[in-house]
């Protein structure tokens, strides 16, 4: 057995409105599609439907296969019945076994009003990154036992649902290098390591926050707009978002000191420089996540604002300009209560609100120092972002009001590249 450790939960909260809608629709159509489709009963042994601590024992046994890289030995422990149980078992065999795993437990547990139907996770660490309970994959299998013999009869996993997160790619890869696990197809491997090798520069310019990552960050790398969407098993309804952060599936729903990181491998072509600036913009996001926990308000201005920063390499002089035209197209004060600076906005607001975010961190950063900019992020964060608001949290952080902190801030925009 590999030195891959195991945990002891036993909840699968396989949440998401997908997977809960595409059950609810098996559940409707039960009385249409009876649940074992592939073979029609036969004369033999009395078959009847799994329990779910029968599931689990056979999938612990697979899993100890699956971790010695025994395809054999994980067949042997999930004896599959009819062409789409043996298609679902071969594929979530080739797509987990090619992970880094640092644990890992496959959980299984029943559909509720569907006996011997059951969620099955993939879930544990890949590659030391946090959380330890990352749902890497998900299917729902129907389980009987013929005599005394646990078998597969079909893989009822929603389609929707069947694609996610590793599952989404056809070989998938994983890279270790310079504190990132990126993850791809094998036909993208050499983009994936262009990307995990530019991951050297972009630790480095965290430095700026004060942040000295520890935790490895785990980086999706998809070939296409189709897979991150397969990937993400719902669309952001942003086309124009190519490299984003997001928090990883997981069991609990609390905190993690990381959030992952996606990018669309065809929006990087021709630029090889841009990438480190790129991917240490999303690792501030994943972070600096914690910047906002536990407050009322998670400001994507302030958000995009630190990530912009350590980017760097930006150009003010449309908000010099913005500022100087004294009707701005993006006011500080509405930017900072915008849920998202995308949704409805052209690109040209979209990048004043990212200069406008940045060159407010930069300011408080300067004049204040790291501890007075985390101070003061977690304080507007935490109020109701009203100019009243705003003023509290700005005399509460740093001792200084709005008015004169806007008027500070607008001077030293005049200082910026």
């Amino acid at each position: 057995m590999a030195s891959a450790s195991r945990r002891t939960g036993r909840l699968l909260l396989l949440a998401g409105a997908g997977l809960a809608v595409a059950i609810a629709a098996l559940a409707v159509f039960g009385a249409l599609l009876p649940v074992f489709v592939d073979e029609p009963a036969a004369p033999g042994p009395v078959t009847r439907a799994a329990r779910v601590d029968e599931v689990q024992a056979a999938f612990d046994r697979a899993t100890d296969a699956l971790l010695d890289r025994d395809r054999a030995a994980w067949n042997a422990a999930l004896p599959a019945s009819g062409r789409g149980a043996r298609r679902g078992r071969a594929s979530l065999y080739r797509n987990v076994a090619r992970l880094p795993w640092t644990s890992l437990e496959m959980i299984a547990e029943p559909v509720r009003g569907h006996p011997g139907r059951f969620y099955v996770g993939a879930v544990g660490e890949v590659g030391g990154a946090d959380p330890a309970d990352r749902i890497m994959a998900r299917r729902v299998f129907d389980a009987v036992v013929l005599g005394d013999r646990l078998v597969l009869r079909n893989d009822a996993t929603p389609r929707d649902v069947a694609g996610q997160n590793v599952m989404a790619f056809e070989r998938p890869i994983a890279i270790r290098r310079n504190g990132l696990v990126v993850i791809a197809d094998k036909s993208e491997q050499i983009a994936a390591e262009a990307l995990a090798r530019a991951g050297a520069p972009a630790r480095k310019r965290l430095a700026l926050l004060g942040i000295k990552p520890r935790e490895p960050v785990v980086v999706y790398y998809y070939s296409s707009r189709r897979q991150m969407l397969r990937a993400l098993g719902e669309d952001p309804n942003e086309a124009r978002i190519r490299f984003f952060s997001r928090a990883p599936d997981r069991l609990s729903e609390s905190r993690t000191w990381t959030r992952d990181i996606g990018v669309l491998g065809p929006a990087l072509d021709g630029k090889g420089g841009w990438t480190p600036l790129m991917l240490a913009h999303e690792l501030t996001h994943a972070y600096t996540s914690r910047w906002f926990a536990n407050t009322e308000h998670a400001p994507t201005l302030l958000a995009e604002g630190l990530a912009t920063a350590v980017e760097g390499g930006r150009t003010y002089q449309p908000l010099r300009d913005d500022l100087a035209s004294g009707d701005s197209a993006y006011p500080l004060e509405k930017a900072l209560r915008a849920k998202s600076l995308w949704r409805g906005n052209p690109i040209a607001k979209v990048r004043l609100a990212y200069l406008e975010g940045s060159s407010l961190v930069l300011y408080v950063l300067d004049r204040w120092g790291l501890d007075g900019l985390r101070d003061f992020v977690t304080a507007v964060s935490d109020s109701d972002l009203t100019r009243e608001g705003l003023d509290a949290a700005a005399r509460e952080s740093v001792g200084a009001g709005w008015d004169a902190l806007r008027a500070g801030w607008e001077q030293f925009v005049q200082t910026l590249p």
